[in-house]
C-alpha cells in the first residue's frame, strides 16, 4: 500500500466545523473525492501486472521499467507537501479539479505514450498532480466533519484504500490479457478517464471551497532544493546499472548528497528568520519520531521492490498470463484488508505490540516463500502461493495502516502536521528507492537474457534484502513508545 494513515494527516487544517455550520451534504462530497482517491491508490498497483507487455512493446530496458514504477512514486512524494500548501493559499476545491483534470490528461498520455521514455515522462506528470488531490481530500475530512464523524470517514478512507489495492491487481491481469483492439497495456491507464470525467462533473456541485485563515506562501527554493536532490539520487540508480554505472550516475549521487545538505541549511536560515519553512526541522529533534521514520521507510522500500520481482516472476518466469498473475497478488490485498480492519478494532489496546507481530508475520511469510523458491524453483503451483502471500499480506495490514499513527501520537502538537507530511514524503521517497536499488540488484542477478529458472533464483536472493529491512523496522519498532494510536485524537492536535 501506498497510501497510509500519515497521508490522512497531511495539511489538515486547525478548525473543526461547528455544528450549526454542517453542510448537509458532506457525505456526498466525500464519495465524489473519493473516486479520485481510488485512481491514486489504484494507480500506484495496477502498473506493476502490466510491466512485462510493456516492455515487450516498447522494447523498454530494465531500468526504464524501474522508473515507470519509482517516477510515479517520485514525483508524488516530492510534490504532496506543496500540493496541500496550494491548496491552502488559493482554495482546495480550486487544487482538486485542477488535480483531477490533469491527472485524467496525464492517464492518457500514458495510455497513447508510443516509446519508454515517454511512458516515463507522463507516468512522473501523474504522480505529480495525484499530489495535488490528495492533501485536498484528507483536508475535506476535517473542515467538513465534526469530530465524532471524523474516524467513521477516516475508516471509510482506509477501506477504498485497501479496495482499490485489491482491484488494483487482479483489474490489471484482466484488462492486460483481455487485449481489447489489440491495445495490450494500454486500457489500464484507459479506465480512469471516466473516473476523472465523473469527478470534475460533480465536485463543482458538492465539495465546498475551503482556504486555510493563515496560509503561508510557498517555499518555492525548498521545493525546487528537494525535488532537484531527490531526482539526481533516484534516476541513477535505476539507470546506472543499464549503463554500467557510469561516472555520471556517482557523480549526479554526491551531487544530491550535496544539494539536500543545502536543502536543510536553507530550511534553517528560513527558522532563524522567521519565514515558513517547507519542513520544520526542530521535529529532527524528536528521537522517536525519527525512529519511525526510519520504521516507514524500511518498510515501503522491501513493500515497493515485492511487487516488482513478484510480478516479473510470475509472468516471466513462471508464464503465468497477466489475468493469472493479477489473481495471485488477490489473497495479499485481502488479506491486507482485513487485517487492517482488525488492527483498527485493537490499536488502542495492542499499541506497538500489534506493529511488532505485523512485522513478524510479514518476516515468516517471506521466509516461506524464500523456502519455496529455493526449494522449487519455478517448477510449483500457484497454489503454494497462497499461503506465504496471505500471511505477508496479512502482516502488512497489520503494521502499515497503524504505524503513521503511533508515530505521530509521540509528536508535539505544533508539529504533527509538518511530521505526517515528511512521514508521507519519506514514504514514497522510499517505495521508489526501494524499487531503484532493490530492483537493480533483481535485474543484476537475472543477467541479460533470462532462463525460467534464473528468476526464482534472482527473487530468493534479492528478497534477502527485504528480510533485513523487516528485521532493521523490527529493531526500531522497539524504540516507539508502547502506546496505541488514536487517528481522531492525532488529527485533534493539529
Amino acid at each position: 500500500m501506498s497510501v497510509s494513515n500519515s497521508s490522512i494527516l497531511k495539511n489538515l487544517p486547525p478548525s473543526s466545523p461547528d455544528e450549526s455550520t454542517l453542510d448537509p451534504r458532506r457525505w456526498v462530497a466525500l464519495a465524489v473525492v473519493l473516486g479520485a482517491l481510488f485512481l491514486v491508490v489504484l494507480d500506484f498497483l495496477i502498473v506493476n501486472i502490466a510491466l512485462p507487455a510493456m516492455q515487450a512493446d516498447l522494447r523498454a530496458t530494465s531500468a526504464q521499467l524501474q522508473l515507470v514504477v519509482a517516477g510515479y512514486g517520485l514525483a508524488y512524494a516530492v510534490c504532496l507537501i506543496t500540493g496541500g500548501r496550494l491548496g491552502d493559499i488559493h482554495g482546495r476545491r480550486r487544487m482538486f479539479l485542477w488535480g483531477v483534470a490533469a491527472f485524467t490528461l496525464a492517464s492518457l498520455l500514458c495510455g497513447l505514450a508510443p516509446s519508454a521514455s515517454l511512458l516515463i515522462a507522463a507516468r512522473v506528470l501523474q504522480g505529480g498532480t495525484a499530489a495535488l488531490m490528495v492533501p485536498q481530500i484528507f483536508s475535506l475530512v476535517q473542515v467538513s466533519f465534526p469530530p465524532h464523524e471524523r474516524a467513521r470517514a477516516f475508516a471509510i478512507l482506509g477501506i477504498v484504500v485497501g479496495i482499490a489495492s485489491f482491484i488494483g491487481n487482479v483489474l490489471g491481469g484482466y484488462l492486460v490479457s483481455a487485449n481489447f483492439a489489440g491495445l495490450t497495456w494500454r486500457p489500464i491507464f484507459f479506465v480512469n478517464l471516466p473516473v476523472g470525467v465523473l469527478s470534475l462533473l460533480l465536485a463543482p456541485r458538492f465539495v465546498p471551497e475551503s482556504r486555510a485563515p493563515h496560509a503561508h506562501k510557498l517555499d518555492l527554493i525548498g521545493v525546487a532544493l528537494v525535488s532537484l536532490g531527490l531526482f539526481l539520487l533516484i534516476f541513477p540508480m535505476a539507470e546506472g546499472r543499464e549503463a554500467g554505472w557510469p561516472w555520471w550516475a556517482w557523480l549526479c549521487v554526491g551531487f544530491s548528497f550535496v544539494i539536500l545538505r543545502g536543502f536543510f541549511l536553507f530550511e534553517a536560515h528560513l527558522m532563524q528568520n522567521g519565514g515558513a519553512p517547507l519542513v520544520d526541522l526542530n521535529l529532527f529533534h524528536d528521537r522517536n519520531f525519527v525512529a519511525g521514520l526510519g520504521c516507514m521507510m524500511t518498510t515501503f522500500m522491501g513493500m515497493s521492490s515485492f511487487a516488482l520481482m513478484l510480478t516479473m516472476f510470475l509472468q516471466d518466469g513462471m508464464g503465468l498470463q497477466p489475468r493469472e498473475a493479477g489473481l495471485c497478488f488477490a489473497p495479499l490485498s485481502l488479506l491486507f484488508l482485513c487485517a487492517s480492519l482488525f488492527a483498527l478494532r485493537y490499536a488502542d489496546q495492542l499499541g506497538t505490540l500489534l506493529l511488532l507481530a505485523g512485522v513478524i508475520i510479514m518476516i515468516i511469510g517471506a521466509s516461506w516463500l524464500i523456502f519455496l523458491m529455493h526449494a522449487q524453483g519455478v517448477g510449483f503451483s500457484t497454489r503454494a502461493l497462497i499461503a506465504p502471500i496471505s500471511i505477508y499480506g496479512f502482516g502488512q495490514g497489520l503494521l502499515v495502516p497503524q504505524l503513521s499513527g503511533v508515530v505521530l501520537r509521540g509528536v508535539s502538537p505544533h508539529l504533527a502536521g509538518t511530521a505526517s507530511g515528511v512521514l508521507t514524503t519519506g514514504q514514497q521517497v522510499a517505495g521508489s528507492l526501494g524499487i531503484a536499488l532493490i530492483g537493480s540488484v533483481f535485474f543484476t542477478l537475472l543477467g541479460p537474457k533470462p532462463e525460467p529458472s534464473r528468476f526464482a533464483y534472482a527473487f530468493s536472493h534479492t528478497f534477502a534484502c527485504n528480510m533485513v529491512l523487516m528485521i532493521l523496522t523490527f529493531v526500531l519498532l522497539l524504540c516507539l513508545p508502547r502506546f496505541g494510536p488514536k487517528l481522531e485524537v492525532a488529527a485533534e492536535a493539529i
